[in-house]
């Protein structure tokens, strides 16, 4: 339990953490090339350990400090020392890994927390089955724990739906680039989630590695190609700074976080553009954005590649006046725990109504009546930094499993400090 007193406004200065999304993919990449890769300044919370753990245990030697990830690249075949891997609740972890240990040496089981495991990943296995992959289900079918024997990737066609994530189609990008021959991958329905995708094309191309992408319906990779060694500076990451100007918002402050890329194809800088239609301000200095809370006011907003955003979003809009609707989030509901359930239940406690269907979610602001309360976060790090941002402007919240933000967050609350 963490009990969050009242914060004034204030103005603060505080760094980015480093970007959960691209220390995770390169970690992978840098595993599958050659050569030894240096990651400067990555994240290293609960799913980057995971990852890093998983790597270990196909052999893969990984030497870490806080500043600094070395990784000697297996070129592209891992040699497994484990034949059971835990990727804790990391869902990159899981779907990544199902289509890269088909380069393993020998079959490795993959398995993950109990809520992990209730994460469908048929969509993935069916991909690579189409490209010649053998997986078991060691459980129920679609779902993990599974067993990934070490066949390899034909080239040819393959074809899986993106509308719950774009992880399925950003595995298969990454290890079809290893397959035989090159491989075709065709979008059923309209991806969501595209800016994680794009992550995941860009640092391929930094890892020497190209392919296609015909608007999110048909993506070309070459095949076989070769990952190369690099020294990387993980950037800024935009989801985390999104509870940091969320603290602006809420408290009608002003905030300032140096170390984002304004260039970033990270979707969640989107958040920016939010919180000026709600009433903010936003400015630029270099790598510096600083956020300046107003008056909020209920918006509109289609969050079907933002999914990450909707927690924070939903607090500024319950602290604006009049009413606000965020549709394309049926997705939310195979994330760390189904977020929009997790919203409504937590807001209702605090004096704020909020309700949803399957595809949209509408919230009425009462910026004047809302209340601190006892919240539970359902083991959700996004859903936890929410409302603990959320106490900092009525007080009196109670935060329950207020651990649960190091998967992504680890220093959280060392930062939330900063606004006392």
């Amino acid at each position: 339990m963490k009990n969050i007193p009242q914060a004034k406004p204030r103005h603060i200065i505080v760094s980015a953490p480093p970007a959960k999304a691209y220390t995770l993919r390169a970690l992978l990449l840098g595993a599958l090339a050659e050569g030894k890769t240096k990651l400067r300044h990555p994240l290293l919370a609960e799913d980057q350990v995971n990852m890093i753990a998983c790597l270990e245990g196909l052999g893969v030697k990984i030497k870490t400090t806080p500043d600094l990830v070395e990784i000697e690249g297996c070129g592209g075949r891992f040699l497994p020392v484990k034949e059971e891997l835990f990727v804790g609740d990391s869902g990159v972890t899981m779907n990544f890994l199902i289509s890269a240990l088909s380069f393993a040496h020998r079959p490795v089981i993959l398995g993950g927390t109990p809520r992990l495991n209730e994460r469908p990943v048929g969509e993935v296995v069916e991909g690579i089955r189409q490209l010649g992959a053998r997986v078991e289900y060691l459980g129920k079918e679609g779902f993990p724990p599974l067993k990934v024997h070490p066949l390899g990737l034909n080239g040819g066609h393959t074809s899986l739906h993106g509308a719950v994530t774009s992880q399925y189609f950003s595995s298969l990008v990454i290890s079809s680039a290893l397959a035989r021959g090159s491989v075709t991958l065709e979008c059923l329905d309209t991806m969501t989630e595209r800016p994680y995708f794009d992550i995941s094309t860009s640092m391929m191309s930094t890892f020497g590695v190209s392919c296609t992408n015909k608007d999110y319906t048909q993506i070309e990779i070459p095949a076989p190609q070769k990952y190369l060694a690099r020294d990387l500076e993980i950037e800024g990451d935009f989801s985390s700074a999104s509870f940091l100007f969320l603290v602006a918002a809420v408290l009608k402050s002003s905030v300032t976080v140096v170390g984002l890329n304004r260039n970033s194809v990270q979707g969640d800088k989107r958040f920016l553009d939010l919180l000026e239609l709600m009433g903010c301000r936003v400015s630029w200095d270099n790598d510096a954005v600083t956020v300046t809370g107003g008056e909020l006011r209920g918006i509109e907003a289609d969050m079907g590649d933002v999914p990450d955003l909707v927690p924070p979003l939903a607090i500024a809009a319950a602290f604006a006046t009049g009413e606000s609707q965020f549709t394309r989030i049926g997705h939310l509901v195979h994330k760390e725990s189904n977020r929009v359930v997790a919203m409504e239940t937590e807001l209702a406690k605090m004096g704020c109504i909020s309700h949803h269907d399957t595809q949209t979610y509408t919230i009425v602001g009462n910026p004047s009546g809302l209340k601190g309360a006892v919240i539970h976060p359902y083991n959700d790090h996004r859903i936890a930094m929410s409302f603990a941002v959320a106490g900092l402007a009525t007080g009196g919240q109670t935060l329950e499993n207020p651990e649960c933000v190091a998967k992504s967050f680890p220093d959280f609350w060392e930062k939330l400090e900063l606004f006392y």
